[in-house]
């Protein structure tokens, strides 16, 4: 009898321990620094021209470069040395625009393209590396929670480097997107701070892995599988996943904020901006959906739509001239 007791609890021991490696590895799958995610959690879900978005990229990536730019560096609250990349326009001016780019990818290549376009307008281009991304330093990205905190430190650093007489719009993609958005919600943004575009961004960290997890069964108690997994993760990694919720951000948002979305986006749902924008509690908000366009790919497929929206919601909130 104390035998077959025994060996059950082994048994569940060893059962527990096997989940709880399963929920390990599959943490460091989605967020470590080097791993390769699964597919079906990356991968688009509509067709794209692959070869044309490798040209896309290469092409802009080359301008970024032979443009050139001034790395600049700070140290996050973990101790993990930051980097960020400045691209000034032909005429000295006191707009900034502060990117934020999205999940596996890096200030360069998130910002080639549309950041062109805001040097032609006229304005500072400030493009960050996240942690555990790009030439930053760190072991995992942590899908916003603790981007947000190293936003908000790049700010006050902008501001000290700068002038405390800056402009600065916000602009975040994917990730980014809920990076800036829960910036605005945040409560600490400085005044400096005039705008917010938040390009194919997610509602809520828990909502979007359920999503994905549902994406492969309708079966899997999709809910209660992120709980679980988050609650492995916070004790290893120690970012909380449930914090992670731009959709509450933007009930208490305080600044001006533009949604943009790819209609055709297979991996943040464009259900998701409709949300985001009805909830968001800013009286000055606009939302633009672009047709044909997967995720992260609004600015290639539809420019000319995507730069007159987001021109002229700059110039409701923005000096339209160059400040100097």
């Amino acid at each position: 009898m104390k035998k077959g007791i025994a060996a059950l609890a082994l048994g569940g021991a060893l059962t527990a321990g096997a989940a709880y490696g399963a929920l390990a590895f599959a943490g460091d799958l989605l967020f470590k620094r080097d791993c390769v995610p699964p597919a079906e959690f990356t991968e688009k879900l509509v067709d794209c021209d692959k070869a044309h978005l490798g040209d896309y990229l290469q092409k802009n990536l080359q301008w970024v470069e032979s443009y050139g730019y001034d790395r600049h560096f700070m140290l996050s609250d973990r101790g993990e040395r930051l980097v960020g990349y400045h691209l000034k326009p032909e005429k000295e001016s006191k707009i900034f625009v502060f990117a934020a780019h999205g999940y596996r990818s890096y200030g360069k290549k998130e910002f080639c393209g549309v950041g062109q376009y805001y040097i032609e307008k006229g304005y500072n281009l400030f493009m960050v590396d996240h942690v555990a991304s790009g030439e930053s330093e760190g072991t995992y990205c942590t899908f916003g929670y603790n981007e947000t905190k190293d936003c908000l430190k790049w700010l006050s650093y902008m501001i000290e480097t700068f002038g405390e007489d800056i402009k600065i719009i916000l602009h975040g993609v994917s990730m980014g997107a809920a990076t800036v958005m829960l910036m605005n919600g945040s409560g600490l943004l400085p005044e400096n701070v005039k705008m917010t575009v938040a390009d194919c961004g997610f509602t809520s960290g828990p909502e979007f892995f359920a999503y994905r997890v549902n994406m492969f069964s309708k079966a899997i108690p999709a809910k209660g599988l992120v709980k679980a997994w988050n609650k492995v993760n916070k004790g290893r990694t120690g970012f909380d996943l449930f914090e992670v919720e731009p959709i509450k951000a933007v009930e208490r948002a305080e600044k001006p904020m533009l949604f943009i979305h790819g209609e055709q986006d297979g991996l943040v749902p464009c259900f998701m901006v409709y949300e985001l924008y009805e909830s968001c509690a800013s009286r000055e908000k606009e939302l633009v959906v672009i047709g044909g366009a997967d995720h992260a790919q609004s600015y290639m497929v539809g420019k000319e739509k995507y730069t007159e929206k987001l021109g002229s919601f700059i110039d409701s909130h923005i000096d339209s001239e160059v400040l100097i």
